[in-house]
């Protein structure tokens, strides 16, 4: 074997060297690709596992309207673009679901309260759920002897308030959509009509009969300028003794309807019936069956005529 020159074992071991260093960089590259590579898995898992369904609005909704699960369309989305207030369909289906004290399970509109566009991710902030739930007892109602605003109109929704001659103001029935009496083609001027609860028939018919015996009296609507923005207005009005015995024991009223309006009338009485009472011991009884005989014999004048406009224009006089 040849013995090497000290110029030819200086360039063997500077190559062995080379070979050396550029194995081990060759390593610690793969080291880091590997490190970096395990990272960059764990994050994308750890972003995965935070994702979140959430549900997008496939068309355009405006301030008002009811929007309905055949409306959205399901999405994962990012934690950093899903928001803690977006919903999933699991949630929006529990919003449009109440379940009574008795298990019964109804029915609720979930309303838009702002304009929505089409590919927008639903909120909780976005959604409101309509007031009146479908229940057994929910029956539509005609109303001829409220005051109505001039530019009162089909779709608008109402609060039904009774003021005293004094100036107290009470909210009798709160949030409620209405639709104005068609007599064949013309609107009524006087009648509305309402889908109403048993305990909300009973209370508007307490404060009818109020308004009926208290002269100078004022049995009106006021209009929501915004109703999927605005939040149901609190229910001030207190019915009579008579009527809230009467609630008490109704087989038709829901069970929670009828805690809800007693509860009121425990905790309310004096507060805001004191003021009503004040007004009725004002009067004198012949004044009050004559006020409550007058304004039922109006009402069902009103009645009738509308009744007969709408079938002569149906049907023909």
């Amino acid at each position: 074997m040849a013995t090497l020159n000290p110029l030819e074992k200086k360039a063997r071991t500077s190559f062995i060297k080379g070979l050396v260093i550029s194995g081990l960089i060759g390593l610690i590259i793969i080291v880091v690709l590997g490190l970096l590579l395990f990272k960059m898995n764990g994050e994308e898992k750890q972003r995965i596992a935070a994702q979140k369904d959430v549900v997008i609005i496939n068309t355009d909704i405006k301030s008002g309207e009811e929007i309905t699960s055949d409306m959205l369309t399901r999405v994962k989305a990012n934690a950093e673009v899903a928001t803690p207030t977006a919903l999933t369909m699991a949630q929006f289906n529990e919003m449009s679901t109440i379940v009574d004290e008795s298990g019964n399970a109804y029915a609720v509109k979930i309303i838009a309260k702002i304009d929505i566009p089409s590919k927008s991710m639903l909120t909780s902030d976005m959604v409101s759920t309509e007031e009146d739930v479908v229940t057994d007892d929910l029956r539509e109602q005609e109303y001829n002897m409220i005051i109505l605003p001039t530019n009162l109109e089909t779709g608008d929704t109402i609060d039904v308030r009774l003021r005293m001659p004094s100036g107290e103001d009470y909210i009798v029935i709160s949030k409620k959509k209405i639709t104005i009496s068609d007599l064949g083609g013309t609107q009524s001027t006087q009648t509305m009509i309402m889908n109403v609860t048993e305990d909300q028939i009973l209370t508007m018919s307490a404060a009818i009969v109020d308004a009926y015996q208290i002269e100078g009296s004022k049995l009106y609507a006021t209009k929501y300028t915004d109703p999927g923005l605005q939040a149901v207005a609190t229910q001030t009005y207190v019915p009579s003794r008579e009527t809230a015995n009467l609630i008490s024991m109704d087989p038709n009223i829901v069970q929670t309807a009828r805690n809800a309006l007693i509860n009121r009338y425990n905790t309310s009485y004096n507060e805001y019936r004191s003021g009503v009472n004040n007004a009725l011991n004002a009067v004198d009884q012949t004044t009050r069956e004559t006020g409550i005989q007058a304004g039922t014999s109006s009402e069902v004048a009103t009645q009738q005529t509308e009744r007969q406009t709408y079938l002569e224009s149906m049907y023909g006089g």
